[in-house]
Order: C-alpha cells, then structure tokens, then sequence
C-alpha cells in the first residue's frame, strides 16, 4: 500500500474512531507489515502449457458475468485480455452493458472471439438488475461473477474448474490481491480461511473470486435492494439455505462441504480513485447494504439479534443478547483470547499483541476456530456432559466476560511443573471431543482473560 493510500486510510479511521484508535492502527500497519513482500508470481509457461493440455474437466462450462457501465476502454480491454488468457478455455464471457454511450460496444467490437456475449441493455438498472440481464443470457453450469475493471489470473478457472470436479460445490471461492490502475503492481493479498460460518457473518470475506452453480444463482437472481453488497447477500442467501435445510434434515449436506475455497489467488481487484478497494469511503451505501443482508439472514435463520458496524469499514458485529449460546445451538462452545503482558499465549494468535487487529482485522471480529483456551469458554448446554468427562471435573463457565475466576482445579493445575502444557493438552482434547459431530466452536476475541 502507497504512503498516500495509507495517509487517507489512517485519515478515514480517526475520523470513525478517534485519534488513539487511528495511532494504534497505523503503528500496527507499520510493525506488523502482514505480507510485506508479497509478490505475485503468475505460473510459468510450462505449467500454463500442462494446464491447457489438460482435458480431464472440459465439459464443466464456466459463465462469466460481467455488468458493464461506461467503462474505460483500457479496463474492459484489460479484462477480455485476461479472460482469452485462460488455460481452461471452456468458457463464454456475458457483458451486459448498461453505458449511454458506446465506449464499452466499441472496446468489445474488437474482438472476435465467439465466446464473448455482449449485450447492449436499453438502459443503466444498477449493478444488481444488469447481472440478472447476464444471468438470463449465459448459458455455463458455474456463473462467475467479474467486476468491470478487474483482472482473473491466467489459471482462475483451470483451479475452479479442478476444485469443482473433486468436490462439486454450490459455491466455491479463491484468494485475491490488489492491483495498481495500470494493472501492473500487486500487492495487499487476501489469504482466505477455508469456509468459516462466524467470520463470513463479520463481513463479506469471501468476495472475489467467486463461482456459483448456475441453477441456484438463475433461481435466486440478484436483489436490488442489496446493491453495493449484492454478492454477500448471494452468499449469504446461499449458506442459509442450506443451514436450514440441514437443520430440517438431518441427512443433508453441511455447508462446509458445499462452499470451497481455492487456495490460490486467482483474482486481481484493481484499485482508482473511484473504487471500493482504493477508498472505501466512497461506496457508505454499499456497508449499509451488507448490514442489511445480515439483518435479512438473521431473520431466516430465526436468530433474534442486533447488527452493528464494527469499528473497521465493511465489518460487522451481531450482538446476541444475553449469551450467544442460547441462541446458536450449532455452537458447542464459545472462548475468548488468554493474554500475559499484553500479548496473546494461546492459540491461533499466540505472540500478537491485544492492541492489534490483526491479520484482515480478524483479531477483532467473530470466528470459527478448531481450538479454545480452556481458561476462557462457555460450554453450550447440551455439550457439558461431554466436559465434564474429558475433564473429570463438574461443568464451571470460565468465559471472561461472565466475570468468572478459574474454578479451583485449574488454578492447582496451573501452579504446578508443566501445568500450563497440561492445560493446553486437555483443552485441546476437550475441543475435538466437541466438535466431532460437526458442532461448531466460536472465537470472540474481544473476550480476553488475563492469566
């Protein structure tokens, strides 16, 4: 990120939170330096080579849907570029145009690929009603849904197209990166976590790229009413679904297993003046539309809640009343962070400072974890039993935020040679013996319990 990108950001945040908070996230973006010296590699001619050789998932037609309005030439020209660069070549790019003017058409006249579908709309309806224009008109078995100035990497749907044959998803996912106006520099990489329920319901971690089976997004089509975040309410839409559909039926398929992440970036989303990515302060409408997707899936899924705006911009936070517990029973327990010294001991965040954020503010936010301190948790009601056999102990809350002292047999345990390493095993057993029926465990890591 550019020394001026990071004066506005800092700029925008003291604004939002005051001048502390701002001094505290800039000097973590300063320390910290996630990913520093990142630098794409695009593969190299001989895997591009061995990639378009491959024909083992050649049937799997992929859509790519792109709502097109007034769009510079050098952008639009740079996004054919990227999509006739593809090593998997079973594709159909649907540019639904929505411009008054005819710098799109004449960009796209160009070309002579017949897999480019463009379609000149009789008018501009938003973001929203020119993709279901697209969607009416593609023809694929996944739909990929492609910003107007953005970029795919060369391997995008060879990796997609792999993922979808293995694992024949509903919706599936890679990792992204940022890239300068000319198209050139890359930097900022979003390395995803694999489908994670909790840090999905924080903000739209998911975003780009994303592939959708073409039967539900042609069912589902895009709400108008949530442009701006149109795509969170699609994904959202989509693992409610099939939550509530798993709740009914006990024999359908977890969501977890219907929602994949490609490991790979395979998406550069290009940062000007005038975009998301380079100034979130100019899409606010589009941070109101993703609460409002939030506060939409709460009320399917029959959860009584309160949404919020995090401190950071395009993050959320649901409040769940009294205790998060009573009203998620797909949650077998929920914990907090263990700190010593201002730092965190345990964990997924071990070694990181309490005042920092975090890696994509995660320190801050909601999120499925495979492992909870012992020291700091709530065991859900139907899941104390479990507790208290792997513990031998009875069933005592130790979540911070209830304002709990460890009961007595941790306090011994800890005082004695090697208590913490027992500790930390036992903690370990206990959330695998949890989480074994596919019950979920939730990190809050605003909850911290100094130990």
């Amino acid at each position: 990120m550019s020394l001026t990108q990071n004066i506005r950001k800092t700029i925008n945040y003291s604004k939002k939170n005051g001048y502390g908070e701002a001094i505290v996230a800039a000097w973590e973006r300063v320390t910290a330096k996630y990913y520093a010296d990142y630098d794409y590699r695009a593969p190299d001619a001989e895997t591009l080579g061995r990639q378009r050789a491959d024909r083992s998932v050649s049937d799997l037609k992929f859509s790519i849907l792109v709502p097109a309005f007034e769009t510079q030439g050098a952008y639009m020209s740079a996004l054919i570029d990227s999509c006739i660069a593809q090593t998997y070549e079973n594709w159909e790019l649907v540019i639904a145009d929505g411009s008054a003017s005819d710098v799109v058409q004449n960009t796209v006249g160009v070309y002579q690929d017949a897999r480019i579908r463009y379609a000149r709309l009789d008018g501009n309806d938003g973001i929203a009603e020119n993709t279901n224009r697209a969607i009416e008109l593609a023809t694929g078995d996944y739909y990929g849904l492609l910003d107007h100035d953005d970029l795919l990497t060369a391997d995008a749907l060879y990796e997609m197209a792999h993922a979808i044959r293995e694992k024949r998803p509903i919706l599936a996912y890679s990792d992204e990166d940022k890239c300068d106006e000319a198209g050139r520099r890359f930097y900022d990489p979003h390395f995803k976590l694999d489908f994670n329920l909790d840090l999905l319901l924080t903000n739209n971690y998911i975003c780009h790229f994303m592939v959708v089976r073409a039967d539900v997004l042609k069912k589902m089509q895009i709400r108008k009413a949530y442009e701006g975040s149109q795509d969170y309410d699609i994904i959202l839409r989509v693992v409610s679904s099939l939550m509530l559909r798993e709740r009914e039926n006990k024999g359908a398929e977890p969501v977890e297993r219907a929602v994949v992440h490609v490991p790979k970036v395979l998406y550069h989303w290009r940062c000007h003046e005038n975009s998301t990515a380079d100034n979130p302060q100019s899409k606010m409408y589009a941070y109101e539309a993703g609460k409002k997707a939030l506060i939409d899936f709460a009320s399917r899924m029959g959860w009584k809640v309160h949404v919020r705006h995090n401190k950071h911009l395009g993050f959320y936070r649901i409040e769940y009343g009294d205790s998060v517990l009573n009203h998620r029973p797909d949650l077998a327990a929920v914990g907090g962070l263990a700190a010593r010294h201002g730092r965190v001991v345990s964990g997924s965040y071990r070694g990181q400072p309490l005042l920092y954020a975090g890696y994509m503010n995660r320190m801050d936010l909601y999120q499925n974890t495979g492992q909870l301190d012992i020291r700091n948790m709530a065991v859900n009601r139907a899941f104390q039993e479990t507790y208290e056999r792997v513990t031998g102990h009875p069933y005592a809350s130790t979540l911070a935020t209830e304002n709990r002292e460890l009961p007595q047999w941790m306090q011994e345990l800890e005082r004695t040679a090697g208590g913490q390493e027992k500790l930390a095993k036992l903690g370990a057993r206990l959330c695998a013996e949890l989480t074994r029926g596919g019950a979920r465990l939730l990190l809050d890591p605003v909850c911290v319990r100094k130990v």
